[in-house]
């Protein structure tokens, strides 16, 4: 299962930051858009397909649909700054209780199977889920605070 990460038309630097270090992250493939349209974009993607929109110029929404077109997750958050880490290919985990399914994003979910299979295997990539005034994506690799977002609303199907 393959996700596409692209981003609005025009986006700020910021934003291009974010989607090139959340697909490193989540080892999702990243289309600069340019100047395609969402038909060739859906095109493009194997699985599902996540967009980072903005606003005044701030990653704030993250949206993720199936091949279909229909929307599986929606995300609003804010985001810290973000650290230049090289990161490798492993598996992401999920520490902490998310109130949608990690395999939407292509993570190890949180049934008794993947938590077996996340003791068993020593994944440097996790992302800590704290519950403070919301709740609070911590993505670390190894003891590197790669970037963290603060969740102000999640609407998940």
């Amino acid at each position: 299962m393959k996700v596409l990460l692209t981003t609005s038309r025009k986006p700020s630097k910021k934003t291009r930051s974010l989607a090139k270090a959340l697909a490193r992250f989540m080892n999702w493939r990243y289309v600069n858009r340019g100047k395609m349209n969402m038909e060739d974009i859906f095109e493009m993607c194997e699985d599902k397909l996540a967009i980072i929109k903005e606003i005044k110029g701030n990653p704030s929404i993250l949206e993720i649909f199936d091949r279909k077109r229909n929307l599986l997750l929606r995300m609003r958050f804010n985001v810290s700054n973000i650290e230049k880490v090289r990161i490798d290919d492993s598996p992401v985990v999920f520490v902490g209780k998310v109130p949608f399914d990690p395999l939407i994003l292509n993570a190890i979910p949180q049934d008794r199977a993947g938590l077996k299979i996340s003791r068993k295997i020593e994944t440097p990539k996790r992302i800590y889920v704290r519950k403070r005034n919301g709740m609070e994506l911590e993505f670390y690799f190894r003891d590197v605070m790669v970037f963290k977002m603060k969740v102000r609303s999640l609407h998940a199907i």
